[in-house]
Formats: structure tokens, C-alpha cells, sequence
């Protein structure tokens, strides 16, 4: 690292990073953030009117995934190095930020909020359903593992590679694990679905009695449906746990008797 970019400087910009978007407005969504979160640097880097005009540069328009965002950090802070050194234009910087946060956007938000975050849910609700009563603190570990993870290794490779920064997160195949994160999280749906009908409707005239081997025969055909003619799902997955879940519980609510 450098004289002036140590790693107190990048420490203090992943610690300001968990406010990245506390300042969200509608006119530039998530700029007030970005020059937060990069201020430590700049203050390094630059003074007087040159730390002025820094400033306002990363005021511009922004808008990505807040928790690929440290990956853009630690890469804009490399390259603000060579602008303070002469060695590229502020300008490569303008047009490297605003390249880059669409497709760290894309890949965020099809792994987190599309991928893990239902993945370490349905696991979580399963467990639970097994009778595990710790399971939600396996949803919060998984969850936080990436999530943490990611943000302290995205700042770090961004800084070391500078524009090369994307190359290092495609590395990581974020994508391909999303996909596969459904079929995950679809078998996890249908054990919690079938433990639930088993553990909860019991007695020899328990209505829905039975029905763990319907639902299972039917979370297996939607899923080979899915691969077979690539439908969305993870939405059926969960249109068809809600359905049968809604189904049985509501006979044993109308018919209480029968148990």
C-alpha cells in the first residue's frame, strides 16, 4: 500500500460503508454515501480546492448495491491515486463509476435479495420446523458470512486491482450460485412443507394425514418442469408451499373436530 492509503485509511472506509445509504435522496439516490464513505481517502489524497473538486465529482449521480459497493470503493480510491499523481484524468473516474455500478447492481441484487437471502430463510424455517430451535441463528450466520465477507474482500481487491476489479468478482461466481441457490432453497420449502404436516397434524383423523408424499411428489415435479422448460422457480416453489400449507391448515381450522 502506499504512504498515504494505509489500511487505518481503507479500515475507517468499510466501517462507514455499513451507512452507505443513509443519506439516499431521490435527485442522485446514493452520491451523499459514496463521497461519506470515500472522504477519509480523499483527505489523504488531496487539499484545498483539488479535495473541493474531488468532492464533487463523487457527488454525481450513483446508484448501486450497497454491499457491491466496496468493491467500487476500494477500486475509485486506487484510481483517485493517479489522479492525484497526474498519471489519469478525473474524468477516467467519472466514467469508471458510473460503467461499473450498473452491473455490480445486477449481480447483487440477483445473489442477495433474489438468491441468499431466500436460500438461508427456507433453511432457517425448516430447521425449524425439524425442531432445531437454534436455526434462525444459522439464517443470520449464513447470511452475515457473505454479507460481511464480501464487503471487506470487494474493498480490499478493488484496491489492489484498481479497474480490474469486476474480473476478481466474477472470479467468485456469484451468479452461477444463485441459480443453484433455488434449487436449494426449493428442496429446503419442501422438507419444511412435509415436516410441518408431519409434526403438526397428528391423530388418526387428522385432516391433510398423509399429504407429506403429495407434497413432496409435487415439489419434485415443479422442479423438473422448471428445468425442463426453464420457468420461474423459485415462484412457483413458494406459490405451491403457501397453497398446500393454506390448504391444510385451513381444514383443521374449519373442522376441528375431525382431530
Amino acid at each position: 500500500m502506499s504512504a498515504q492509503i494505509n489500511r487505518g485509511v481503507l479500515a475507517r472506509i468499510l466501517w462507514r460503508s455499513f451507512f452507505f445509504q443513509a443519506a439516499n435522496n431521490y435527485e442522485r439516490m446514493q452520491n451523499v454515501g459514496f463521497a461519506y464513505c470515500i472522504q477519509p481517502a480523499l483527505e489523504r489524497l488531496y487539499a484545498g480546492d483539488d479535495l473541493q473538486r474531488a468532492y464533487e465529482r463523487h457527488l454525481d449521480f450513483f446508484n448501486s448495491h450497497a454491499y457491491m459497493t466496496d468493491a467500487l470503493l476500494g477500486a475509485v480510491v486506487k484510481l483517485e491515486e493517479d489522479v492525484a499523481a497526474g498519471r489519469i484524468s478525473p474524468d477516467q473516474v467519472r466514467a469508471f463509476k458510473a460503467t461499473m455500478m450498473g452491473p455490480l447492481a445486477a449481480i447483487g441484487d440477483s445473489f442477495f435479495w433474489a438468491s441468499l437471502k431466500p436460500f438461508a430463510a427456507a433453511l432457517a424455517v425448516a430447521g425449524i420446523f425439524s425442531g432445531v430451535p437454534w436455526a434462525p441463528i444459522v439464517f443470520l450466520l449464513l447470511y452475515n458470512l457473505f454479507h460481511l465477507g464480501l464487503r471487506a474482500y470487494g474493498l480490499s481487491a478493488g484496491y489492489a486491482s484498481g479497474e480490474r476489479v469486476f474480473e476478481k468478482i466474477c472470479r467468485i461466481d456469484l451468479v452461477q450460485f444463485s441459480d443453484r441457490s433455488h434449487y436449494l432453497a426449493g428442496i429446503c420449502l419442501g422438507v419444511a412443507s412435509a415436516t410441518l404436516l408431519d409434526t403438526t397434524l397428528h391423530g388418526p383423523f387428522a385432516l391433510g394425514q398423509g399429504l407429506e408424499f403429495v407434497v413432496l411428489v409435487g415439489l419434485v415435479l415443479i422442479l423438473f418442469q422448471s428445468l425442463k422448460r426453464k420457468l420461474d422457480m423459485p415462484w412457483l416453489l413458494y406459490g405451491f408451499s403457501a397453497l398446500t400449507l393454506s390448504f391444510v391448515v385451513g381444514l383443521n381450522t374449519f373442522f376441528p373436530l375431525f382431530r
